[in-house]
């Protein structure tokens, strides 16, 4: 049987961690639970030891180190070496925005979601979408959780993952999109 509000708390939490800074006082709660020694007894599916072991000794480093990974990684200047955009991997393009944004946007609109963030970002960044799995797992959208993750998110958050790896730029956010993958195929 799934919990659906203990899968809304963990989506909020990995979601988090993708959208906001280390720095980021909205980051702070996320960043302190992955620091808990038993965070994995608290996470609504099974983590391997292993995993949870790379998450914790992972944020064994200053905020400012990891707060300089995620911006590399995430905000650039330079180009970003895994971009955090589905369409980047899903349209046959590459380009921000294309259809599968578009088939996103239309999934939202007709499940009367929105996206809300104080600047603009493409509604298939990884954290958004997290945010919006956190609004249906916790409003019991049992259907429509499933389509955004399996249809929306899990369609390329395995090659996200991959290229995340190959960036060898940081064990935690390396680390959390494998936990974010473990998360989303358990509840999808």
């Amino acid at each position: 049987m799934i919990h659906f509000s203990h899968y809304a708390a963990a989506f909020n939490i990995l979601g988090t961690c993708y959208l906001f800074s280390p720095e980021d006082d909205a980051a702070d709660y996320a960043i302190h639970f992955f620091k808990l020694d038993d965070f994995a007894s608290q996470w609504p599916c099974k983590i391997s030891s292993q995993l949870s072991r790379r998450i914790t000794e992972s944020l064994k480093i200053d905020i400012a180190t990891l707060n300089t990974q995620w911006t590399a990684l995430f905000i650039g200047p330079n180009a970003l070496p895994a971009p955090p955009w589905g369409s980047v991997y899903l349209d046959p393009e590459g380009v921000l925005q294309g259809s599968s944004t578009a088939a996103l946007s239309d999934f939202l609109k007709r499940e009367r979601l929105t996206v809300q963030t104080p600047y603009p970002e493409p509604s298939d960044h990884i954290g958004l979408m997290l945010f919006q799995a956190a609004v249906l797992a916790s409003q019991v959208r049992e259907e429509a959780l499933k389509e955004l993750l399996h249809e929306h998110l899990e369609s390329w958050l395995p090659q996200f993952s991959e290229q995340l790896n190959r960036t060898n730029q940081s064990l935690f956010y390396n680390a959390l999109t494998e936990l974010a993958l473990v998360t989303v195929k358990n509840c999808s």
